[in-house]
């Protein structure tokens, strides 16, 4: 392998990482807190979604990967069982998101605060995985893998994976704190990023 090409990769993996940085850190509770103190949460949702926005554009260019139509401009290069495993994945992935999307918003996931203790939601799909939002994620990312499977967005899409996961172990931690033993009671019946086939009764 080329210095080059270990560049481009490290470059991603950099520019992932980057990402990654500004979501765990301006969502963790000592930061948000501290910004909603200042200017309100429509401040916070602003200033959070601009930087997501900004460091996921950056870490999107550094793939430098422009055929993203190139099933169509070349369909010769198209691998049909990969192809049908991404749509599975995005399908799966768009549904378990908005499976939590009607238990639980975004925008109420945003809101929570060291100095209000809302109330732990462990319904609908919360009652066989934590975190499917990150799963939902995970899924969408790795059919990115599959139907462009291209090293540089291969490399992407694992570094973001990566940091999904990492990212779902510090919201495990920040619930934790935030909710407690309620909290600990919960992880025992629900899967962390794969869902229980069938949710535990307390």
């Amino acid at each position: 392998m080329q210095v080059s090409t270990l560049i481009e990769y490290a470059v991603i993996i950099l520019a992932s990482s980057l990402f990654g940085i500004q979501h765990s850190g301006v969502s963790s509770l000592r930061v948000k807190g501290r910004i909603i103190d200042r200017w309100g949460k429509k401040g916070y949702a602003n200033i959070f979604n601009a930087t997501s926005v900004l460091t996921l554009l950056i870490a999107f260019l550094s793939m430098n990967f422009w055929g993203w139509l190139y099933f169509l401009t070349d369909p010769a290069l198209v691998q049909p069982f990969l192809f049908i495993v991404g749509i599975i994945l995005v399908f799966s992935g768009t549904f378990i998101a908005m499976s939590a999307s009607k238990v639980i918003s975004v925008s109420t996931v945003a809101d929570m605060r060291t100095d209000r203790k809302a109330e732990l939601v462990t319904d609908g799909i919360y009652a066989r995985v934590r975190h499917p939002l990150y799963l939902a994620t995970i899924l969408v990312f790795g059919a990115m893998a599959f139907l462009y499977p291209f090293p540089t967005v291969i490399v992407f899409a694992l570094s973001m994976i990566a940091y999904t996961m990492i990212g779902a172990y510090f919201e495990e931690r920040k619930l934790v704190i935030h909710y407690g033993q309620e909290y600990l009671d919960y992880r025992k019946q629900a899967g962390f990023i794969l869902p229980r086939l069938r949710a535990k009764v307390p």
